[in-house]
């Protein structure tokens, strides 16, 4: 059976918070991939920006090149596939444009942590085994 949730811990405030990921349902995963293709298009259009870089494409390099708009959907799509496990049980991160859990609205460390490990885990199966690695604090999302 096809694993589609995925339960990590982050530090908010010195204090360990579980979340459950989602992975993203198939037509954001493939916005999610052209946006991907095109920062990977742009590098071999460029060949001396990325001789000059000499570094593999990271999902840090994807979230730097989008647009103000694109990275509003991304982020955005990202947490609406994001729960927060609360006692009474998991509450929804996002809802569309509205928080569902406020404490994380204006915590952009915690919402950079869950936005790159959602992608990385979600875009895992293109490209082998995924993970943005932000247990052991290296955000290397490379993919």
């Amino acid at each position: 059976m096809r694993q589609i949730t995925k339960d990590i811990q982050i530090n908010m405030d010195g204090n360990r918070i579980g979340f459950r990921l989602f992975k993203l349902d198939a037509f954001s995963g493939v916005m999610l991939l052209r946006l991907l293709m095109r920062l990977e298009d742009h590098q071999k259009c460029h060949p001396e920006q990325a001789a000059a870089q000499a570094k593999d494409l990271t999902m840090l390099d994807l979230i730097a090149s989008l647009t103000e708009e694109e990275l509003r959907s991304v982020m955005t799509s990202v947490l609406n596939h994001v729960s927060v496990l609360l006692p009474a049980g998991p509450q929804p991160v996002m809802t569309g444009s509205e928080w569902g859990y406020p404490e994380l609205e204006h915590d952009t460390p915690s919402c950079m942590k869950l936005l790159l490990e959602g992608v990385a885990w979600s875009l895992s199966g293109f490209f082998g085994e995924g993970g943005s690695g932000t247990e052991n604090g290296s955000p290397d999302t490379s993919p």
